[in-house]
C-alpha cells in the first residue's frame, strides 16, 4: 500500500507556454535551485540538473505518449541535444552544483502565474525552468525537450 509516491516524468517534445526571452548576452552559466535540484543553464542553452537526494528516484522516461519507467535511481537530467528528449545524466560529481549549494530559483528567476500555478521562472540563452502548481518544477530547452517534475498521490 502506497500512500504517497513521487514522479519524475520526462517529457521528450513537451513545451512550456509562454517561454521567457533569453538573456542578450551570455555570461556563463546561471545556477539555481529548485524542489530538490540543483541546476544550471549553460551559455549554449544546455540545461543540466543534479538530483539531491531529497528527489524520489522513481523516474520515468516519456516519448511521445508512452511513459517508460526506468528500473534504477538517476542523478542528473540532461537537455543537451536539440534532436534528443531530456535524458539522465551518466556523469560523476555534481557538475550542476556550486560549492555551498545553488541560490533559490525565487532569487535568480522572475515571478511567473498566479494564484495555485504561481511560481517563478529563469529564462537563459532559449532555455527556461519554473515552478508552479503545488511546487511542480519543469525546464524546456532551445529545441522544445523539457522535464517536468510533481509530485503524485497515489492510494490502494
Amino acid at each position: 500500500m502506497v500512500a504517497g509516491a513521487a514522479a519524475v516524468a520526462l517529457a521528450g517534445g513537451a513545451a512550456v507556454a509562454g517561454a521567457g526571452v533569453a538573456d542578450a548576452a551570455p555570461r556563463g552559466p546561471v545556477y539555481f535551485s529548485a524542489a530538490g535540484f540543483n541546476c544550471a543553464i549553460a551559455p549554449s542553452g544546455n540545461v543540466g540538473c543534479d538530483l539531491n537526494g531529497s528527489v524520489p528516484v522513481q523516474q520515468s522516461l516519456g516519448i511521445g505518449k508512452v511513459s517508460i519507467y526506468l528500473p534504477f535511481g538517476v542523478r542528473q537530467i540532461l537537455i543537451d541535444s536539440p534532436w534528443l528528449p531530456a535524458h539522465p545524466g551518466l556523469g560523476i560529481g555534481t557538475p550542476f552544483t556550486l560549492p555551498g549549494g545553488n541560490p533559490s530559483i525565487d532569487k535568480v528567476g522572475v515571478p511567473s502565474g498566479s494564484g495555485a500555478t504561481s511560481g517563478s521562472k529563469v529564462s537563459y540563452a532559449g532555455s527556461s525552468c519554473s515552478t508552479g502548481f503545488h511546487g511542480s518544477f519543469s525546464c524546456v530547452g532551445p529545441g522544445g525537450h523539457g522535464f517536468s517534475y510533481y509530485i503524485s498521490i497515489a492510494t490502494s
